[in-house]
């Protein structure tokens, strides 16, 4: 059974199986290696591997916890290689914003926080992470870690922050039609899911009051990958109208309070449906 297809930047890797299914092809620089059991030795030449990565976890377990680690230290290596020529950091420098105000653009802290990237397949962990809810823009240092830049959007699937998952979503996909591009945070992965879009603003001067950072929150729900905006109890109802009497017990049964409380009741609310379609 064919696995995952993923194309990395790594040394050439031999790996000895005993199996005839298991083979490598080198040829200009580039080399075909099909994943298996024992990772026998390492040659410092670069070139592009296809791993087609079997489903040999099942078949032999025993090995399944040397290859995580195997693998996992293989990666970190060559995430350390490559350094500066990753492409995580071409993007360009970013300049905060200058103008005295109360709050911060910032999700969650006003400090850098820690997370990781999905960034064209590859994930690199362990990042110092700002996102910007004013331009909407995933902001961490430079290699060298003398500058600020921002991460390239359009090459971002997916990053954490702070224990909280963000997906990158693309409007006018058909799927995708009530949303505009950018981040949303991923609150629930149920059937249906629960995603928000949060926005910062900041409001020109008025008087002698410093402008004030103001949060703006944005749900929806994708129900068949299809998403729905949702900003009342009433609205949630109409879409979960297959289970409404249920669902409208629930909310009293657990006191859901959707006017100071929201973002929890929308999230129980899904998690509770979800439960009653499976």
């Amino acid at each position: 059974m064919p696995g995952r297809v993923i194309f990395v930047n790594l040394p050439l890797i031999i790996i000895q199986t005993g199996r005839s299914s298991d083979w490598i092809l080198p040829g200009k620089g580039k080399c075909l290696l099909f994943m298996s059991h024992r990772v026998v030795f390492l040659l410092g030449i670069s070139c592009h591997l296809l791993f087609a990565a079997r489903s040999f976890a099942q078949q032999i377990p025993t090995d399944s916890v040397f290859y995580s680690g195997s693998f996992s230290n293989l990666y970190h290596n060559y995430l350390t290689e490559i350094g500066e020529n990753a492409r995580l950091y071409n993007g360009p420098e970013y300049i905060r914003n200058g103008t005295k105000a109360t709050g911060f653009a910032f999700f969650q802290s006003d400090s850098m926080l820690t997370g990781s990237v999905s960034y064209n397949g590859l994930t690199y962990p362990d990042l110092s992470l700002y996102y910007d809810l004013v331009s909407d823009e995933l902001i961490t240092y430079n290699y060298a870690h003398d500058a600020l830049i921002m991460i390239s959007k359009e090459n971002v699937d997916s990053f954490s922050i702070d224990g909280h998952l963000f997906i990158r979503f693309i409007a006018g996909r058909a799927n995708e039609a009530a949303i505009q591009d950018g981040y949303y945070e991923q609150l629930s992965r149920n059937e249906p899911a629960v995603y928000v879009r949060r926005e910062k603003k900041l409001p020109s001067p008025s008087g002698y009051e410093d402008p004030k950072y103001k949060l703006y929150n944005t749900y929806y729900l994708k129900i068949n990958n299809i998403f729905y905006g949702v900003d009342g109890k009433t609205q949630l109802l109409d879409l979960l109208k297959d289970h409404k009497d249920a669902v409208k017990s629930f909310i009293r049964t657990n006191k859901l309070n959707f006017k100071k409380r929201f973002e929890e009741a929308i999230v129980r609310v899904s998690i509770f449906y979800s439960q009653l379609k499976n």
